[in-house]
């Protein structure tokens, strides 16, 4: 290269990197006007109001109404935090059955009911958690909290420390009557932190799990604490969403601002509000349900003495872990409803309650210079509450993603994953079906992604004018639902990057189909989308499709429009169970999607005669949901209808071939893929396997033809070596290809991509 080249090559590096200042200029002040023009909207007497969410009180039945029983609620009446409400509900019902808080309370008749939900004993193992129950009086209360325990299902062992500190009542008496716990009495009262580390000194768990005994958790308490420390590898702590008993919100995380004073983020809001009701890194969680992998809580120490005997503990060891490298998270799966103030009061002018004020005096004065970085007291507590966010990309799809019930959404659930480890904070909005759907919405939560639903959130284009300025790209799925929304997203969103996500070109499937059935009306509006697809593809930043053939196609129909290949994503399954413990077939597919009521109906009427013809004592099983009165007429003694199936293993590990006889349709295919996740050997046809880098006889087998179909399946399923080979390959490709680093550095290549376009270099 010569020197001019040099120099130019120089230049035009230099004027892109002031094109990329520029653009994050341009973002940052978007975010900023975005954030103002919320702020005017929703003024009000008492001043500026929190800025990303309408204020708007919406009617919540179940807590509004003690009589409304769940089982009766409209789709649109559920919410997130129900759950919440009815433990309130059988806290308050417990309570009463024994007049806990009366003046003559019925503890042996607590005990007993307590006890009838517990073994007698419980093995000396080494649980997944140790549960540390401080308690100083409120017998009643404890009993409770104990009722609640006592009803819950876990995936997780776990074990119950209570450790009494000299409390004035008759909690001495009366807990070591409880089964299966280890009660521990205290010499001398020491305070709420103290006794949380003496009670950590008799753990034999691998997390220690700190619990108020003013509490009632939820079912699922225990799941959502401890799924998160696999979920995120890098968490030091995990903790709950609080609630009130009427079912108010608590706190859903906590803020902690610039001068040190807390704000317990959404206090007596709605809790089901979308900005709640996600998992997300926070300052702080309020130390009355917190989990902590034990051999970090032995490491730092366990709460600071430095605080004894109460308050600041919680956030002070929460800044502890994050100056140790790791995490701080609120995952509000894990619900508790909270009776705050029973043991200390609320009172901060008297009793334990006033070492509230004194200690958050000592909890500034230690961290100050790492309080920096925060915003000023009540400073745009929407942005504050995550404040590590840097980059925001939103997912729009026709529906909240259903991964059970077709492949589809299981790559948009992989997609938003991807997103997330990329370092994105995620969101998720439905063009169409704006349901909170528990369940899909709620695992999505989980995850870390904020969706939006009814009643908070209603309308495309009210949701971008309301949130448009925060995101640094958009992920679109299908073109129907981009035709409809790219208006909105260039003008409520023009720093944003448009991604476009075919899934399969429309066009291309439609043509496929009228050819097979000669029908030239179909032909003819296969042109026309044909039309509308390409025509979006060059309005759109990057193109997203996960074959490698559509690509081509893609470079040939709109020359220069950025094309990335992002093949499908899926888990290693794998499987236990060999050649000779199976028999029989097996096709899965969703039948919503024409292509797949088509290749089920060729394959009983045309190829399975052949087959069984040979096979007597073989069967075929067609699963998958919603399967339409056309394909239930298929039922017959060897073909088995089942809809639905819950878990893909239970179809997967008991057959020896999975069949995918398509003869129309586009795009890569989940199911195949599906099948090859769980060691499960393929037949497919050339649509079927189009795209995928999948080779015949090395991956799967390809066989177009009703009679080649059959010889295929026939061969495979009487051939034990053909058959472990098949599937050992098949499930390396899924290992190798298809994984999910391979699918966050394809989209990361597609955002790059986009950014290129956008800024025109």
């Amino acid at each position: 290269m010569g020197a001019k080249q040099i120099d130019e090559t120089a230049r035009a590096i230099a004027l892109v990197n002031r094109l990329l200042a520029v653009e994050d200029r341009v973002q940052a002040l978007a975010l900023e006007n975005g954030v103002l023009r919320t702020q005017i909207k929703t003024r009000g007497p008492a001043g500026p109001r929190e800025t990303a969410g309408a204020e708007t009180a919406y009617e919540w039945k179940l807590a509004d109404d003690p009589t409304q029983a769940p089982e009766d609620l409209w789709l649109y009446d559920r919410r997130v935090d129900d759950s919440a409400v009815l433990e309130g509900r059988a806290g308050a019902a417990f309570l009463n059955e024994f007049l806990l808080l009366t003046e003559a309370p019925d503890y042996a008749g607590a005990v007993a009911a307590i006890n009838a939900l517990r073994p007698a004993a419980e093995p000396h193992v080494k649980p997944d958690a140790s549960i540390i129950i401080p308690v100083y009086g409120q017998l009643g209360y404890t009993l409770n909290c104990l009722h609640s325990l006592s009803t819950q299902k876990s995936r997780y062992s776990a074990e119950i420390i209570i450790i009494d500190d000299v409390s004035p009542d008759e909690s001495g008496d009366i807990l070591p009557q409880i089964n299966g716990i280890r009660y521990f009495r205290q010499e001398q009262n020491t305070g709420f932190g103290a006794s949380c580390n003496e009670g950590a000194t008799h753990a034999w768990g691998r997390h220690i799990v700190l619990l108020n005994n003013d509490t009632r958790v939820v079912p699922g308490w225990l799941d959502g604490l401890l799924d998160g420390f696999p979920s995120w590898p890098n968490a030091g702590l995990v903790g709950s969403k609080l609630f009130y008993p009427d079912g108010s919100l608590q706190e859903a995380g906590g803020i902690i601002w610039r001068d040190g004073s807390v704000w317990n983020y959404g206090r007596n809001d709605d809790p089901n509000r979308p900005a709640y009701s996600y998992a997300r890194q926070v300052d702080y969680i309020s130390g009355c349900s917190i989990a902590v992998p034990a051999d970090l809580w032995r490491q730092l120490g366990g709460f600071d003495d430095f605080f004894r005997p109460a308050y600041a503990e919680d956030a002070d060891l929460a800044f502890r872990i994050r100056a140790a490298g790791r995490e701080t998270w609120l995952q509000p799966q894990s619900r508790v409803v909270h009776y705050e103030g029973k043991t200390s009061g609320t009172d901060i002018a008297a009793g334990a309650k006033a070492y509230q004020t004194r200690n958050a005096k000592k909890f500034f004065s230690r961290w100050r210079e790492t309080l920096q970085t925060h915003r000023f007291n009540g400073d745009a507590p929407y942005l504050e509450r995550e404040r590590s966010i840097k980059k925001r990309l939103l997912v729009v799809d026709v529906t909240t993603p259903t991964p059970d019930q077709d492949a589809g959404s299981v790559q948009t659930v992989m997609a938003l994953r991807t997103a997330i480890a990329l370092g994105y904070k995620t969101y998720f909005v439905p063009l169409d079906n704006w349901l909170f759907q528990p369940g899909y919405t709620t695992d999505l939560q989980a995850m870390g992604v904020e969706c939006a639903y009814a009643p908070y959130e209603l309308g495309f284009e009210a949701y971008m004018e309301r949130h448009g300025a925060l995101f640094d790209a958009v992920l679109v799925y299908r073109q129907n639902v981009l035709e409809t929304c790219i208006e909105s997203i260039r003008t409520f969103a023009p720093q944003a990057a448009i991604l476009f996500h075919v899934a399969d070109l429309h066009y291309l499937r439609m043509a496929r189909g009228a050819a097979l059935d000669e029908n030239p009306a179909l032909m003819e509006a296969a042109t026309l989308m044909k039309d509308r697809e390409i025509a979006l593809v060059g309005q759109a930043d990057c193109t997203i499709t996960h074959s490698s053939a559509e690509q081509a196609i893609l470079h040939s129909e709109a020359p220069g429009a950025q094309v990335v290949v992002w093949p499908l994503m899926f888990e290693h399954f794998g499987t236990s169970n060999p050649f000779e413990a199976r028999q029989n077939f097996c096709f899965l597919g969703g039948y919503r999607h024409p292509p797949n009521i088509d290749a089920a109906i060729h394959f009983v009427q045309d190829i399975w005669p052949l087959i069984h013809d040979k096979l007597p004592e073989a069967s075929c099983i067609l699963a998958g949901s919603y399967p339409p009165e056309e394909i239930l007429a298929l039922a017959s003694d060897s073909v088995i209808i089942t809809g639905q199936v819950p878990d893909l293993r239970d179809v997967f590990d008991p057959v020896r071939v999975f069949i995918c006889p398509l003869r129309v349709g586009a795009g890569a295919k989940g199911k195949i893929v599906s099948a090859l996740a769980y060691g499960l050997p393929v037949v497919t046809t050339s649509i079927g396997a189009e795209g995928m880098l999948l080779r015949d006889r090395e991956h799967l087998i390809i066989a177009d033809g009703a009679a080649t179909f059959a010889a295929a399946c026939l061969a495979l399923y009487d051939d034990a070596a053909l058959w472990a080979r098949l599937s050992a390959n098949g499930q390396d490709f899924v290992k190798r290809e298809l994984s999910m680093e391979m699918g966050t550095a394809r989209l990361a290549a597609a955002i790059t991509a986009g950014f290129a376009h956008k800024l025109g270099v």
